[in-house]
């Protein structure tokens, strides 16, 4: 009898965990659809670099030589909080978008950029 309970608690556990996806897979199919995923993978052996850069992958920069602006694309007036919010995906060179706070970039990261964040962060003892 205790093996019928043990088995049963193991089984709910399992489901359980496989039931709590990453939160970033919703926003990433939105942006790369499902194939562009299984894609990814194939190519990257996981879609864990992909997962890291929905939160590493937005960095802000200041134009505090003055240059023009103008030649970036605008990013939408929603906050960018994760790169899925400027309805790109990861490219293997950086993004640039004018953001709406004066003389300020938004840049997205590439995708060799995240690959060595990435990997750092794995070897990171922290």
């Amino acid at each position: 009898m205790r093996i019928l309970y043990v088995l049963i608690l193991l089984t709910g556990f399992t489901y359980t965990t496989l039931g709590q996806k990453n939160p970033a897979l919703k926003p990433l199919k939105k942006i790369y659809g499902k194939e562009a995923l299984k894609s990814f993978e194939q190519e990257n052996g996981s879609l864990d670099v992909l997962i890291f850069a929905y939160d590493h992958a937005i960095n802000l920069i200041q134009n505090n030589g003055g240059k023009n602006l103008g030649d970036f694309p605008k990013a939408p007036t929603t906050p960018i909080v994760h790169f899925t919010d400027l309805g790109i995906k990861i490219e293997p060179f950086t993004q640039y978008f004018q953001s709406e706070v004066p003389n300020q970039l938004i840049a997205v990261k590439s995708l060799y950029q995240l690959q060595l964040e990435f990997k750092a962060s794995k070897n990171s003892t922290h």
